[in-house]
């Protein structure tokens, strides 16, 4: 099957994915409008028989009630109607984008009409399988990409992600579709040097390097909600990094000036290694989100079988740079407490700060205590910065070498000649 096809094929599934979920949200409006017209039917039945209980001094009173509740019932009755005319409309939408695809299956199948075989599993599997072919060829898929964009946080997994990428677009002669965008979440938030390492790592291969930014921070956020993010509400990333970098997608756009659909591939440093929730997803997806009828955008975790070890033996095999907090042995970058980290880490991270003269952990410990919400369900901020106080007591602050991460993670050889690769190559 030509690539075009399963693109095509795709944006079938991603149309009729999204006519299917008008279809159900449609549903559910109707079900509300039918509940609140039944509540206001009731209301309307009480009103007249208050009317004609009512004595003579109470009948204008009760009929004034009993005009607005036939009022209200109107309304509601009306709102009902149009959600009811709204489903009908969504239902043979969904139908004929349904139908749209399984004809273009049958017409690959070589068989035509009703009795052409459905994929086993329906859309989803089909989807997965398209997905996945997809994924096995990287250059063809990058090729046939109008704009591609590597969102990095300047982190080990990012600077892989990116470096694969830029390999695959030189293999296919259209490194000039990729675009390395880096999501600022405040400097108050994130350890400093993040955002230029970031340029730096784009200006390696002469990429275009674009800065998205909300306009409240992290910190600003967090205070506006009066609650920290968790693993089920990571505002850090969907908030202040996916929903910002997702607003350069219709810009792409507009400058392709395409005639058609744009391709664009939206690739992301994430690992399935890295938690459960991480696992469950896929190495090429639909953003059905994202995508529309100008637009078809696939998200793609580049690195997403390969393990920590491995992340770290790409770094030292091609010389990437990585930012100094990883040879402190912090295992993530960008936000200095990730809500994401264990004790240990944080611990860790409170005494790199003073170790670097931030003023981080006095701020987080004062923004917890204004909001009143701890940083996590199992402890506070508060509690880390007392422990790292104690461990500063017994053992001074901490310290490391350049390099120290490759020699955690590989050991003290591969240190050593990643560091002499670099320095053959300042």
């Amino acid at each position: 099957m030509q690539l075009s096809t399963r693109l095509h094929l795709l944006d079938l599934i991603r149309v009729a994915t999204a006519a299917d979920s008008g279809y159900r949200a449609a549903g559910r409006a109707v079900a509300k409008a039918s509940a609140t017209r039944q509540t206001a039917l009731a209301e309307l039945r009480a009103r007249r028989a208050a009317l004609a209980a009512a004595p003579e001094a109470e009948q204008e009173q009760a009929r004034l009630a009993l005009q607005e509740a036939e009022e209200s019932f109107t309304r509601c009755a009306e709102r009902r109607t149009a959600a009811r005319a709204k489903w009908q409309r969504s239902y043979d939408h969904a139908r004929r984008a349904d139908a749209a695809l399984g004809r273009q299956v049958a017409r690959l199948a070589g068989r035509h009409g009703a009795d052409a075989p459905r994929p086993k599993g329906g859309r989803a599997r089909l989807a997965a399988d398209l997905l996945r072919e997809l994924a096995a060829t990287p250059v063809e898929l990058i090729q046939a990409a109008h704009a591609i964009l590597v969102q990095s946080s300047a982190g080990k997994d990012s600077v892989v992600a990116l470096h694969r990428v830029v390999q695959w677009a030189k293999a296919a002669g259209c490194l000039d579709k990729v675009v390395v965008v880096h999501a600022d979440i405040g400097q108050d938030a994130e350890w400093p040097g993040v955002r230029d390492l970031a340029q730096q790592q784009a200006e390696r291969y002469g990429l275009k390097f674009v800065v998205v930014k909300s306009d409240i921070g992290f910190l600003g956020m967090v205070e506006r909600r009066g609650l920290w993010p968790d693993a089920q509400n990571r505002l850090c990333t969907s908030t202040l990094k996916r929903d910002e970098a997702a607003k350069l997608f219709t810009q792409i756009v507009t400058e392709l000036g395409l005639p058609g659909q744009a391709l664009i591939l939206n690739c992301l440093g994430i690992r399935a290694d890295e938690s459960a929730s991480r696992r469950r997803k896929d190495e090429l997806a639909i953003d059905h989100r994202a995508s529309n009828g100008r637009r078809l955008v696939l998200t793609w975790h580049p690195v997403f079988q390969l393990s920590e070890s491995d992340i770290w033996q790409e770094i030292a095999d091609e010389g990437l740079d990585y930012h100094p907090v990883y040879d402190a042995l912090i295992p993530r970058l960008s936000c200095i407490f990730c809500v994401l980290a264990s004790f240990d880490v944080l611990v860790r991270a409170v005494r790199l700060c003073w170790v670097l003269g931030l003023p981080t952990p006095k701020t987080y410990v004062g923004l917890e205590s204004k909001i009143g919400h701890r940083f996590k369900n199992q402890f506070g901020i508060a509690e880390v910065v007392a422990e790292a106080a104690r461990l500063e007591r017994e053992e001074g602050p901490i310290t490391w070498r350049r390099g120290d991460a490759i020699r955690h993670h590989l050991g003290g050889d591969a240190a050593f000649a990643y560091l002499h690769r670099l320095a053959l190559a300042a």
